[in-house]
């Protein structure tokens, strides 16, 4: 009854849907990034505003994640009029949102994966998250889009000759000229640190949507 109550009411459907597609997409994400195959994360800008020593920004989406898992019952409540039980969901909710909010300043060792404690431990942020017995591993793997993608990062954090031979000549070459190209288009210097790289690339954002706007409005004026 509960079941059916559900699968024919829209919008009992759309929220299980959209919170139940929403958390799964970040668990996802966040099992891709700490799961060792791609470590370039670890080595980048934390987000504006975060003051944790490290970039934890993978486990702010475990931590979300698990927010709207946890916000997922409360439809079924909802559904079966148990208003007691909704509230409560929402109360539980709290105990993760905490953990977002954590993780913005401080992220326990304890709760990561091996390879980026052991990176971590090294107490050198610049050190490749890659070490030589990780990348042999790697290497001798069967083949799979699990290990092409390793090495590909691989390539990128740790060098070419580690890899040699396994990635395409010239693809991180390609990478960085992207990078070179985004950070010419924004205005973006090396001596930039996040905070000011987010507000010029937010800055540049805003005005050029403002100027696709004011160039749509010409066109209509024009048209009419």
């Amino acid at each position: 009854m509960l079941l059916r109550t559900i699968m024919t009411t829209p919008a009992y459907l759309g929220m299980l849907v959209l919170i139940g597609g929403a958390a799964a997409l970040l668990f996802y994400i966040a099992w891709r990034c700490l799961n060792g195959d791609t470590r370039t994360w670890a080595l980048l800008p934390p987000f504006p505003f975060q003051v944790s020593k490290h970039n934890t920004w993978p486990f702010m989406l475990l931590m979300i994640g698990l927010t709207l898992l946890t916000a997922l019952p409360s439809v079924f409540f909802e559904a079966a009029r148990m208003e007691e039980a909704r509230v409560a969901t929402w109360n539980v909710v709290f105990i993760p949102l905490a953990l977002v909010i954590l993780s913005f300043i401080w992220w326990p060792l304890a709760w990561t994966p091996r390879w980026f404690r052991n990176w971590a431990a090294q107490n050198n942020p610049g050190a490749t998250p890659w070490t030589l017995e990780e990348i042999e591993r790697v290497k001798a793997a069967p083949p799979s889009k699990r290990r092409n993608r390793a090495i590909k990062d691989i390539a990128r954090l740790a060098g070419e000759e580690h890899v040699k031979g396994m990635v395409p000549e010239g693809i991180l070459d390609k990478v960085e000229e992207k990078g070179i190209k985004y950070d010419e288009k924004h205005g973006i210097t090396p001596g930039m640190d996040s905070f000011e790289r987010a507000k010029i690339i937010r800055a540049n954002r805003a005005r050029w949507k403002e100027e696709k706007r004011q160039q749509k409005q010409a066109r209509r004026n024009h048209q009419s």
